[in-house]
């Protein structure tokens, strides 16, 4: 704390304090400006909370200050300025925080080190994304001004998912810490290397001459992954998918147009178990597709373009239609109908996938009330839903379809809400409390895509609300060229069985697949061979529970 009008300022010190703008002046504005304008260019990064000023009768003397640095700003001119509260003092007093005793050195200095901190992952101790972005964008300028390729690497740990799991969080970030280890004597000194998030890294080139360059930068990276990880938990053996972008004079792209660009080209090596990929021209052509996709769904969903197709679902025994697959179609006045492999990818990584859940199942509830008044038996079949990732995770979501089954009148049985078996393995622990009350709704949980991972059974198990399991067509469709894919049809059954689950078959397109599935014990299919997805006017005329006709042809 002190009390005087003047204190030793730094010679380099040049007045300037970032002003709240709750303060007190406010009866001249345009005065007040005259002194915050230059106070509001700031040489030290120092923030002031509260800047008020003290008055001797109708003149202001001095000016009250709750700083951030210990310092005292002086009187510039006192006659310019009147205290609006008419605030009366005999004694100027200004307030001093010298916070530089707390944090033991210069407090500009300090300033820098968290400032550095920040833009620097705590775990590793690589750049972060901000400073990544940064750090390109400069060395982008740089080579925009000479001939020369800049690239950049994305990296993402395959595997590092389940290793996390299963050996623990700390075993997890000990992983880290070695890879990013690894990864920097891996590349070149000039070479800027920084951790993106996760488990995706980010490798910096400049002063490339030619693209192959890149190349052999990822192979020397790949090269030094071949050995196994040694961390205390044991040795693991960690390799990375790496995607690359270019950029030169000829062909300019923005920071975050190449690390968009070399984070695609990753996706794509990792799909297809290549190692390293470039972003190429068809990359291109999609990224450009996906930009426009992503900009027309907005306008889209206030249109009311999209819609809820059905595909039924069927009983062999029964001869007949038993429940309906809702699935969403985007009815373009341009393209025409629109699959939802060409934007609901998109509409999740804009965070657009819930709005369009919400178009499905409100449209899913009216329509089952439609069916319920117009036919006897319609109550008597489910309709399902897909659900979203986003849509899971949410706890909120089990109040949004109690409101939403309200608002229909329909009762919640009626309603089958699938989930990926995928989905499931990967967010088992955050969407477990929301599957539980989905179940308690009395909504039936349905688990999609069934048969292409492993550990599903035991998931299945410990959640004990699963009421129906689809297989994935994938695995129908094997069926008869492969034993794999019949030993985990027969495994799905006595499972089922187990449980008292009930059992779908997906893709059921030949009459071959049909009678295969049949003869392992399925009733229940879904595919080609009964009907495509259809509009919910074609189930209109005959209502839902539609017998099969006795000549199953392939759709035209």
């Amino acid at each position: 704390m002190g009390g005087s009008y003047g204190l030793k300022l730094p010679r380099d010190y040049t007045p300037g304090l970032h002003v709240t703008e709750d303060t007190a002046m406010d009866t001249d504005q345009a005065r007040s400006e005259q002194l915050t304008r230059p106070l509001r260019r700031m040489r030290d990064g120092m923030v002031l909370s509260l800047v008020v000023p003290i008055s001797v009768g109708a003149a202001i003397t001095a000016i009250l200050v709750w700083a951030i640095e210990q310092m005292v700003v002086p009187i510039l001119d006192p006659s310019a300025y009147v205290l609006a509260t008419g605030l009366t003092v005999t004694v100027a007093v200004t307030v001093v925080v010298d916070i530089q005793k707390r944090v033991g050195g210069s407090t500009h200095a300090h300033l820098r080190d968290m400032e550095r901190r920040a833009r620097h992952d705590a775990l590793t101790g690589l750049p972060g994304r901000d400073e990544i972005r940064d750090r390109l964008d400069g060395a982008l300028k740089g080579t925009f001004r000479h001939d020369g390729i800049i690239g950049v690497l994305f990296l993402d740990l395959d595997g590092f998912k389940a290793i996390n799991d299963s050996m623990g969080h700390e075993a997890g970030d000990k992983l880290l810490i070695a890879f990013a280890d690894r990864l920097r004597q891996s590349v070149r000194a000039e070479d800027i290397v920084g951790r993106f998030g996760g488990d995706e890294f980010v490798v910096v080139c400049t002063g490339l001459e030619r693209e192959s360059a890149l190349r052999e930068v990822a192979d020397n990276i790949r090269a030094a992954f071949s050995a196994s990880i040694q961390i205390s938990d044991g040795a693991v053996l960690m390799t990375p998918s790496i995607g690359i972008a270019t950029a030169s004079r000829s062909k300019p792209a923005t920071a975050v147009e190449l690390i968009v660009r070399a984070d695609q080209a990753m996706y794509r090596a990792k799909r297809a178990r290549l190692g390293i990929q470039f972003f190429d021209d068809e990359q291109r052509r999609e990224q450009l597709d996906r930009l426009e996709v992503e900009r027309a769904i907005v306008p889209a969903l206030a249109d009311g373009q999209f819609q809820v197709y059905y595909q039924p679902i069927v009983s062999e025994r029964e001869a007949r239609t038993v429940g309906l697959e809702g699935l969403i179609r985007w009815r373009h006045p341009i393209h025409g109908v629109i699959g939802p492999d060409r934007f609901l990818a998109v509409a999740e990584e804009s965070g657009l996938v819930a709005r369009l859940g919400e178009v499905v199942l409100r449209e899913v509830a009216a329509q089952t009330s439609v069916w319920n008044h117009l036919f006897g038996d319609a109550k008597s079949f489910n309709v399902s839903v897909n659900l979203a990732e986003r849509q899971l995770v949410d706890p909120s979501f089990p109040d949004r379809i109690a409101e939403i089954v309200h608002w229909g009148g329909i009762s919640p049985t009626q309603l089958d809400l699938e989930v990926p078996e995928a989905l499931l393995l990967r967010r088992a622990h955050d969407s477990s409390r929301v599957l539980q009350r989905l179940a308690a709704l009395g909504c039936r949980i349905v688990i999609d895509d069934f048969g292409n991972s492993h550990g599903a059974f035991s998931k299945i198990r410990e959640l004990d609300i699963v009421s129906v399991i689809k297989i994935d067509r994938s695995v129908i469709g094997r069926l008869g060229l492969d034993d794999v894919s019949r030993a985990v049809v027969e495994a799905t059954m006595s499972m089922a069985s187990v449980l008292d689950v009930t059992v779908i078959a997906e893709g059921v397109e030949t009459e071959i697949q049909r009678q295969m599935v049949t003869d392992l014990g399925i009733d229940l299919m879904q595919g080609f061979l009964f009907q495509a997805p259809s509009p919910a006017e074609v189930f209109d005329r005959g209502g839902p529970a539609l017998d099969i006709p006795a000549t199953i042809a392939l759709p035209r």
